[in-house]
């Protein structure tokens, strides 16, 4: 969306090549199936009027049911909104289901900073990025239900730098957001296939996220045994 409406690009919360794991921790909710994630490319959707959109989900993509928060909006110029979408889903024969918003449970957070009008204090996407951007990471766990996890992948021309019991990663490296400079502790990287799990703290600064294992000499172990084109990092609640 944000390229085909000229937005200035964004790094993403959950990394694409981690959504297939977030999807799966919906499981116990879903039947005990993890979704799977089908994506419409939004160029072929965005001129199409709320009926025309509806019409597609049924006739080409034989969707039997949707799902959608209370202030959904769709269609050409986000012209419908989660009453006409019920309405014509009836229309349709395809069953529709409008869930209320989960409201942020934090008192002193809500609409702090915010300058969106249709912030009434609900968990947002726009809430997790500004939580993010001051390293509250309990705030952001709270927000998620889950902690954030970081992913960062080697590229040809920058490696993962290794030092004793430092990892040091260039920010170029990030596949998503991750939270404002400073010292995080009590988190845990996951290195290799295997996800072997190490607690470390990380430190981020301008140029680079430096992960520091609990044992001396632990980081050069990983380099020499595992495959390290791939790191991630899964935050605790504490900022120093």
């Amino acid at each position: 969306m944000a390229e085909v409406l000229g937005w200035e690009p964004r790094a993403p919360i959950v990394a694409r090549c981690d959504r297939k794991r977030v999807l799966s921790s919906w499981a116990p909710y879903c039947g005990n199936m993890a979704p799977t994630e089908f994506q419409i490319e939004f160029s072929s959707v965005r001129h199409l009027t709320p009926r025309q959109f509806v019409e597609k989900l049924l006739k080409e993509l034989g969707v039997r049911g949707v799902v959608a928060g209370e202030n959904y909006r769709f269609g050409y110029k986000a012209a419908g909104d989660a009453t006409e979408l019920v309405r014509l889903c009836e229309e349709y024969g395809i069953g529709a289901y409008i869930i209320n918003s989960v409201m942020d449970k934090n008192d002193y957070s809500i609409n702090i900073n915010s300058s969106d009008v249709k912030d009434r204090g609900q968990v947002s996407s726009t809430r997790v990025r500004r939580a993010l951007a001051v390293g509250d990471m309990k705030y952001v766990s709270q927000l998620l239900g889950r902690q954030h996890r970081l992913i960062l992948m080697a590229k040809e021309q920058e490696g993962f730098r290794c030092c004793k019991n430092k990892l040091s990663v260039p920010k170029s490296c990030l596949l998503n957001l991750g939270p404002k400079e400073g010292l995080y502790e009590k988190c845990y990287v996951f290195i290799g296939e295997d996800d072997e799990l190490l607690s470390c703290n990380v430190v981020i600064d301008t140029e680079y996220v430096h992960i520091e294992m609990d044992e001396v000499g632990a980081s050069c172990n990983v380099v020499g045994t595992q495959d390290l084109s791939l790191l991630r990092i899964e935050f605790g609640d504490s900022q120093s």
